[in-house]
């Protein structure tokens, strides 16, 4: 997606024959290879080392390059002891300068922000292990780590061999960096948003991010797909683009890949999401959003979860098929996305995906008629369940295991569509609508879940409050260490053992994660920002052979 050179453009509009576009084309998709190769294979901690760990590496190996990008005059004044001086601009015309693909370098700059443009663009080109000094020179000087003022001179040798096409893509991505290095600051884009909005602001966050809030009309990009999102890019590369993320350091790699691929006016918020709600600008969340409506849902969460039958409203597979069998015109409703229901859905079944749930209400029968939502493994029919029965459909069921276990079950699937006629949305409190549509509409990708793993690595990092909603006797035979036990019949009445701090990191769990879903969105309407439901539940712990424990 490069652009062609004025040169090229003359010559091809006069000599159209003797100048073919289809190289340039052949162009674009080396340098988008390039980047989605580089973009599946991201480093851990996204290339980060912290000033403490690199002081001590530096110990062990005194001789790892170091490669300062600040401005000449910056470097004058102070830098790291054997660091040489490559300005960021000029980067990728000084690879002479450094060492080979696969040896070890850091870079840095003031702040941390130059340095993770430049590791961004040395790991488009092929240096394996390049790392960016997180915090910059101001984390290192704070730190009270030595620094000199004596010029050191890089060793030159021959540059790698590197693919001139790529090679020019980046060099024009770095040497094209606006003034301020691409950064615009949280009060600036808040002005920029209300006088002329950016054509396309990304947020490149992980899914759980997005429980903690996210700007007005941005699209989720999440940076580890990054590139599997280049076909909904603007096709015109003079495009405004912002970018954030939660800090600043994921958005610059988001940029640069995107510089490199042509476009000349993206920006990378500073200070990321985080900054942006530092600075007390608006952002919306699932919590914001039903806080704002001034409806108290206590009461009807409490009164519809402990009015729920032995079964929670989940159907197996097995009793929907013979559901199907008995009773045909039981309305099935796949809240899936429109792409998983066209590769497959149970016969019948129309759809409606989760996020557009509260825009087709008059898709669905009457309050009182039965239906069965489904999903792939149940988790968002389980969402849409409890959803469907606060808004009054008490009818309303979920599929246990969703697709995967009606697959499993060896039953049918179909690629026909069913048709389907509107009829009139039922009549629903409409602070209560409101609160649910406004929670709906701000559901992420991911749908709050966490897979046994990432709880497990949780759990000795950062531990989450876990929030244990089985029966008594499930509790007796095992724990994961650390839950606190509120069955989910009485959950909503016992919000004193809910976290007091409703930021703090939540994981809420049952046996297969049905009723840990009802008891998340419970908490999330109740204006819990960081809550996730245990994929799979304790079975999904155990399958994975992480431990209960009993006391």
């Amino acid at each position: 997606m490069r652009k062609l050179s004025l040169l090229v453009l003359v010559l091809s509009l006069l000599l159209p024959l003797a100048i073919p576009l289809a190289p340039v084309a052949a162009q674009e998709d080396e340098i988008e290879q390039q980047l989605a190769d580089y973009n599946a294979a991201l480093p851990a901690g996204y290339g980060n080392v912290s000033v403490t760990d690199l002081s001590i590496e530096l110990i062990e190996k005194p001789d790892l390059l170091l490669v300062d990008v600040r401005q000449p005059e910056e470097y004058s004044e102070g830098h790291l002891p054997g660091a040489i001086n490559i300005p960021l601009r000029d980067l990728a015309k000084h690879l002479d300068l450094l060492p080979d693909l696969n040896e070890k370098m850091v870079v840095y700059c003031g702040s941390g922000f130059r340095s993770s443009i430049a590791m961004t663009a040395l790991q488009i080109l092929g240096y394996a292990d390049v790392r960016n000094m997180g915090g910059g020179f101001g984390a290192w000087t704070a730190e009270e780590f030595s620094v000199t003022t004596e010029v050191f001179e890089g060793e030159r040798s021959a540059a790698p061999d590197i693919d001139p096409d790529i090679l020019q893509a980046v060099d024009e991505a770095l040497s094209g960096i606006p003034q301020g290095w691409g950064a615009i600051k949280a009060e600036d884009l808040n002005i920029k948003l209300i006088e002329e909005a950016p054509d396309l602001l990304i947020d490149v966050r992980r899914d759980e991010e997005l429980a903690k809030g996210y700007i007005a009309d941005s699209v989720h990009m999440p940076l580890e797909q990054f590139m599997s999102f280049a076909g909904e890019l603007p096709s015109d590369l003079d495009a405004s683009i912002v970018i954030y993320c939660a800090g600043g350091h994921r958005g610059n790699i988001a940029a640069t890949m995107l510089r490199t691929m042509g476009y000349d006016n993206v920006l990378n918020l500073a200070g990321g999401f985080n900054g942006w709600a530092t600075a007390g600008l608006p952002f919306e969340s699932a919590a914001a959003a039903v806080e704002e409506t001034g409806f108290d849902l206590a009461g009807a969460l409490d009164a519809y979860i402990s009015s729920l039958p032995a079964s929670f409203n989940a159907i197996r597979a097995a009793d929907l098929n013979a559901l199907l069998a008995e009773e045909p015109d039981t309305l099935l409703v796949d809240v899936r996305t429109v792409d998983e229901f066209d590769e497959g859905h149970l016969a019948g079944a129309i759809n409606i995906p989760l996020i557009e749930l509260t825009d087709h209400l008059d898709l669905l029968p009457n309050l009182g008629q039965k239906m069965v939502v489904y999903c792939g493994s149940g988790h968002r029919s389980a969402m849409a369940m409890a959803l469907l029965n606060l808004l009054g459909y008490q009818n309303a069921l979920s599929l246990l295991g969703g697709v995967k276990a009606w697959t499993a079950a060896e039953l049918p699937m179909t690629t026909d569509v069913a048709a389907v006629e509107p009829g009139a949305a039922p009549q629903v409190d409409p602070d209560l609508f409101a609160a649910i549509d406004a929670y709906v509409k701000a559901i992420p990708a991911g749908f709050y879940t966490i897979g046994a793993d990432d709880l497990n690595i949780a759990l000795i990092e950062n531990p989450p409050y876990l929030l244990d909603v089985r029966t008594p006797e499930e509790v007796a035979k095992g724990v994961i260490q650390g839950a606190v036990h509120s069955e989910l019949r009485v959950f909503a009445s016992q919000m004193d053992l809910w976290p007091t701090d409703k930021a703090q990191p939540t994981v809420v769990y049952c046996g297969s994660g049905h009723r840990s879903a009802i008891a998340m969105v419970a908490m999330q309407l109740m204006g819990y920002t960081d809550v996730r439901s245990l994929a799979g539940g304790t079975s999904g712990w155990t399958a994975k052979g992480y431990p209960l424990v009993t006391n």
